[in-house]
């Protein structure tokens, strides 16, 4: 066998491990527009004349990525919960000191993630019901900022928490 051969590292990717890089990348990829969005683009296209031909542009050209991001990160979500969540719950009520319960902090997390993706496909959609939002729109992105955040750090805790494995 060819030197190279021994020393080619072979990687494998269980359908957890893609559903996983894919929730990952898709959350990174609509958190990063949020915070853009926030911080550059809203005030930027509010503040200039034209402002609104620019912002339909932008919209234009992103609601399709937001909604497609917000189905995959519901659909990994939800893969990942019947996946492993079911089993790490499972786990930790055999356990005498089981933590934390991962339902709870899984719900916890599922709504908040939920009420950032609101904002975010509100923030590119054209119902006149959600034009308030659109309109004040750095208090809202603010909001979905810090619910990212919150996201994240429950993301982290429910990793940390005992694996049945």
């Amino acid at each position: 066998m060819p030197r190279w051969e021994k020393k080619m590292i072979q990687v494998a990717m269980s359908n957890f491990d893609i559903s996983t890089l894919v929730h990952l990348l898709v959350a990174v990829l609509i958190a990063g527009s949020v915070f853009i969005q926030w911080k550059a683009v809203h005030p930027a296209v509010t503040s200039e004349d034209g402002g609104d031909h620019v912002r339909e542009g932008i919209r234009k050209r992103w609601a399709p990525w937001v909604h497609a991001g917000s189905l995959l990160m519901i659909v990994t979500g939800l893969y990942q919960l019947m996946v492993h969540g079911l089993a790490t719950a499972d786990y930790q009520k055999t356990r005498e000191d089981g933590g934390m319960p991962y339902h709870m902090l899984f719900g916890i997390k599922f709504l908040f993630a939920m009420g950032a993706l609101f904002i975010a496909s509100a923030m590119v959609g054209r119902s006149e019901g959600l034009a308030g939002i659109r309109r004040n729109g750095g208090t809202w992105l603010g909001l979905a900022v810090m619910l990212v955040i919150v996201v994240i750090v429950l993301s982290r805790v429910l990793a940390g928490l005992p694996d049945p494995v």
